[in-house]
């Protein structure tokens, strides 16, 4: 039983590849100036090329707090995980966005080098 209304959701979206930091900080804002206000939460465990460690995120609505690099990974699973609760979002468009996203800057590092 939901114990908010019909519009309240929440999912899990991963990434298994690591992520570029600015695609990621890009995808976040596109996410958050179309959504901000139905973005009610956003907690995550970030694989991110530029870190050292796993980095943990947390934004509520508009306001996404610093990022936080953690001394190490627990396991040997290095897939970057985001839970999110929403108003009137589904997961799959939220999805989508953030793997084109970041596919796009995988690509581009990929033709750089």
């Amino acid at each position: 039983m939901n114990r908010h209304d019909d519009q309240i959701r929440s999912f899990c979206i991963s990434y298994d590849k690591p992520i570029d930091w600015d695609a990621f900080v890009e995808w976040i804002e596109a996410l958050i100036s179309v959504h901000g206000s139905n973005l009610l939460r956003i907690k995550g465990i970030l694989n991110v090329i530029q870190a050292d460690g796993p980095v943990a995120i947390h934004g509520v609505q508009h306001v996404f707090h610093p990022p936080a690099v953690l001394p190490g990974w627990k396991t040997d699973d290095h897939t970057s995980k985001i839970v999110m609760i929403t108003r009137a979002i589904s997961k799959k468009p939220v999805e989508e966005m953030m793997h084109a996203f970041l596919d796009a800057a995988a690509q581009n590092r990929q033709t750089a080098s």
